[in-house]
């Protein structure tokens, strides 16, 4: 049964669709930025092992990578953030969709009982006629 809360139910799950794609795509973001900075923590630990083995000098690419870890780890947590946001964002559009059913799901129920209600009083005045001419039948035969 068609509901004048159709239109807004369908709008809030398009909301509630997109927080769910963009919490993916957030959650997505900080497990690659972790999976870059444990690379690059590998990569610095065979660096600094080489280092010791090799005449080279490989400070500045030491400097270098530390620089890119903490931009890494700037980003990760940034991108948390965002997820937090996201997540906090989506209960509230997970509530607005669950309001926006519950009024549905009443005017349903409402409209049910007034339909019920108008067959019922049809049904009452069906058997209300059916009385009313049996008694003027019996009236009519008995006078």
């Amino acid at each position: 049964m068609k509901t004048p809360y159709d239109t807004a139910l369908r709008m809030q799950q398009r909301e509630v669709d997109a927080v769910k794609v963009a919490i993916a795509a957030a959650v997505e973001r900080v497990a690659s930025l972790e999976e870059e900075a444990s690379a690059l923590q590998g990569r610095t630990r065979e660096e600094r092992v080489l280092a010791h083995a090799l005449p080279f000098d490989s400070d500045a690419w030491l400097a270098l990578a530390k620089r890119e870890l903490a931009r890494l780890a700037a980003e990760a947590e940034a991108a948390r953030g965002r997820l937090v946001q996201l997540r906090a964002q989506a209960l509230e559009a997970f509530g607005r969709l669950r309001a926006i059913e519950i009024a549905a799901e009443r005017y349903r129920d409402e409209q049910a009982r007034a339909l019920e209600a108008a067959e019922q009083a049809a049904i009452d005045d069906i058997a209300a006629a059916r009385f009313l001419r049996e008694r003027k039948r019996m009236l009519v035969k008995a006078g």
